[in-house]
């Protein structure tokens, strides 16, 4: 099956994202299909996401930023300004990616900031990445020439890939798949004003609903796609390379403390430590513990520390290629996981949790105590989940005479990661695309 993929992500970009979609390439090549990748050259991201998909299977196109001129504007700006005016939230547009402008209170002062955000709000439809459309479109068809490809499958955020699926799906008259490694039009970490959000569910509904099918990362997420379309739903997690994690992870190998690590970004007041932060100030023995953090800044992290008085305690550290995050966190004596405490994010099940479990370490979770992920990480036995700090600082002294007592903390069974590596994942949707390509070719 000559299959086209269509990602504003792919490595050596290093996000999840292009780490899914990479892999996601690489295992349809090794089951004998004709895959080709068409992706954004240039994306403002880490590129040292290493992958062995063949390069010249990739095209990688120019885009045009539709937000130039209001960004030069308000560094122009900004530039002049004496004292900048007091900034809120950052506002995410609804393709996931964080934009560039704040929402302010409407007056004389803010005027230019607010027409920023208007026409952000007016013209980013899908998202930012609009700009990216004509391009991508134009290098599908270099791809593929003029028989174009037998399926299309674009994965998003940003969800202009699905503008681009459906054009490329009406040129050929064939089928076309949509990923949402996250929600789109019901994303609560950055949810856009009312009018915003009607104009955005309208175009998601136009656009899914022409779909062949759906894929996305969890069954709560799945669950509320099949009640809001009649297209086929399945859940594929993001799962973990079995040949990354060949061996057991063997633990921090100093004795003296517990290493604690968490791999990736924080998003302040939504992945919180401070329940870890206050469990530690509580524990009889302060230096028992000591926590890393790596990708994200140390505004988000050290002031909460020093709130609680373990500042001296916590690292924060750069980010690291994906390759070295894997590294870290086989080194690591627990791993540490935080999702946002609210309902809404009961399916949310971040992808380093199947990293964490691929590298056999205990969990400690921190955020929905009932969410996926929490229920996971119960069902098999991976660690620990919990807000309380008491209990928190119980198990990190449960943790600490382990490691005195033994040198060190056992790896975690086999069985905690059993079901979840990538192959075993995208079978199940290798499975699925045939159905939609047979379906299609017998005109149901």
């Amino acid at each position: 099956m000559k299959i086209l993929l269509v990602s504003w992500f792919f490595p050596p970009t290093n996000t999840m994202g292009a780490l899914r979609v990479g892999n996601l390439a690489s295992y349809f090549m090794a089951q004998g299909h004709d895959v080709r990748v068409v992706s954004a050259h240039g994306v403002p991201r880490p590129q040292d996401l290493k992958m062995d998909f063949p390069e010249d299977r990739v095209a990688r196109t120019k885009w045009f930023d539709i937000n130039g001129v209001p960004k030069a504007a308000a560094a122009l700006r900004n530039r002049f300004r004496a004292r900048p005016a007091t900034a809120g939230p950052p506002v995410k547009s609804s393709g996931g990616e964080a934009s560039p402008y704040l929402r302010r209170r409407w007056s004389l002062r803010n005027f230019p900031s607010c027409l920023a955000s208007l026409y952000v709000d007016l013209f980013n439809l899908p998202d930012a990445t609009v700009g990216w459309t004509p391009y991508a479109v134009g290098a599908a068809k270099a791809l593929f020439g003029p028989q174009g490809p037998d399926l299309i499958y674009a994965s998003g955020p940003p969800f202009s890939a699905f503008l681009i699926a459906r054009l490329l799906a009406r040129k050929y008259r064939a089928p076309w798949v949509a990923e949402l490694r996250d929600r789109w039009s019901d994303d609560p970490y950055y949810p856009p004003v009312p009018w915003r959000r009607w104009i955005v569910a309208a175009l998601e509904r136009r656009l899914l609903t022409s779909a062949a099918a759906l894929v996305t990362v969890s069954e709560p997420w799945a669950e509320t796609y099949r009640r809001r379309y009649s297209q086929p739903v399945m859940a594929i997690y993001n799962g973990y390379n079995a040949a990354d994690y060949s061996t057991a992870a063997p633990g921090a190998p100093d004795a003296g403390h517990v290493s604690i690590v968490y791999t990736g970004r924080i998003y302040p007041g939504r992945r919180d430590p401070s329940p870890l932060f206050e469990a530690m100030a509580l524990t009889r023995h302060k230096d028992a513990v000591r926590v890393s953090f790596y990708g994200t800044v140390r505004s988000s992290v050290m002031p909460l520390a020093e709130r609680h008085g373990v500042a001296d305690l916590v690292q924060v550290h750069s980010h690291v290629p994906h390759r070295e995050a894997m590294e870290i966190q086989a080194r690591a004596d627990v791993l540490l996981l935080m999702q946002w405490d609210d309902p809404r994010e009961q399916g949310n099940v971040p992808g380093k949790l199947f990293e964490y479990l691929a590298a056999r370490r205990p969990i400690l979770g921190l955020g929905l105590e009932d969410g996926v992920p929490a229920s996971i990480i119960r069902q098999r036995e991976a660690g620990f989940f919990s807000n309380d700090p008491h209990a928190i600082a119980g198990q990190l002294s449960i943790w600490a005479a382990r490691k005195r007592e033994c040198g060190g903390l056992a790896p975690l069974p086999e069985s905690v990661r059993t079901g979840f590596s990538r192959a075993e994942q995208f079978a199940k949707l290798v499975d699925l695309l045939n159905r939609v390509r047979d379906t299609r070719r017998h005109g149901a």
